[in-house]
């Protein structure tokens, strides 16, 4: 997203609930749509957090249907790609390759065409496409505080605005 544009978007959010990742999806949602290199961005062990994902999912901690959205879209994403799509077919792991458009944007396209879905990022770009979204508060491999954030339009119409 462009920087000025991440600016307007910054004050035109507002934050609806925040816990931990179960407590905002279990029961609310069908799908959750995980940009993953959004979300394991600075995370040591990335196979890690898919591995405490996969025990979530078979302990019943996570319900929803979750499918991961893989950058695939430049030469330097396919090579990062290449092990985490490995890794997620290991563990069993649902996945999108956003070959045409950035993960967090083709996650958001995707939510349109399912029942009951969210996005997980870090990014606000989904709110381009969506009205709502969760943010991660700290992502580490096994514990995972959220927020569940909405975008105010009537606030973007008005800072976009030339006048």
């Amino acid at each position: 997203m462009d920087p000025k544009l991440r600016r307007v978007y910054s004050r035109c959010i507002r934050e609806v609930v925040r816990g931990l990742l179960p407590d905002l999806v279990n029961g609310l949602y069908d799908y959750l749509m995980i940009d993953l290199a959004s979300i394991t961005y600075g995370l040591k062990d990335p196979r890690a957090f898919l591995a405490n994902v996969r025990l979530a999912i078979d302990y019943g901690y996570l319900k929803p249907s979750i499918i991961f959205v893989i950058d695939y879209s430049r030469p330097e994403h396919k090579a990062v790609a290449e092990s985490r799509v490995r890794w997620l077919r290991e563990l069993g792991l649902a996945f999108i390759l956003a070959e045409d458009e950035p993960a967090e944007i083709r996650a958001a396209r995707e939510c349109l065409k399912r029942g009951r879905c969210i996005v997980l990022s870090r990014d606000y770009d989904p709110l381009t496409v969506i009205n709502e979204m969760i943010q991660p508060i700290k992502v580490s491999d096994r514990a995972w505080p959220v927020r569940r954030v909405a975008i105010a339009r009537d606030c973007l119409a008005r800072r976009q605005s030339p006048y």
